[in-house]
């Protein structure tokens, strides 16, 4: 399974964004660890810096939420964050595009379990 998370600011959020400034180099340096291990496939903010969203690849939602809790600008108490299952059909050209094959897979997700 894939998880999409979606982080936000805690608290005021000028006094926590100029308090994160203090971590960033130590959040980015973890965001490369963990792209470097494959765990973390996509990150970034929004336009507004308001919400942080990553991408996680084939990792259970525990193993989601122990990672996320390593995070620097959550372990401060900086950011908070939601997990969000994701069952992904379609990347870059690949997947299930039509209701024959979107059967099959979830006929043989029925089987997994």
């Amino acid at each position: 399974m894939w998880h999409l998370t979606l982080h936000r600011w805690t608290g005021d959020r000028e006094a926590t964004v100029q308090h994160a400034l203090e971590h960033l180099d130590d959040h980015l340096a973890w965001m490369r660890e963990q792209q470097l291990a494959g765990k973390v496939l996509i990150a970034g903010p929004t336009p507004d810096k308001e919400l942080g969203i990553m991408l996680f690849g084939h990792m259970s939602k525990q193993d989601v939420h122990e990672l996320c809790r390593t995070d620097p600008f959550i372990s401060a108490g900086l950011r908070e964050y939601e997990v969000i299952p994701w069952e992904v059909h379609h990347l870059l050209g690949i997947g299930a595009f039509d209701t024959r094959t979107v059967n099959a897979m979830n006929q043989a997700k029925a089987h997994q379990t």
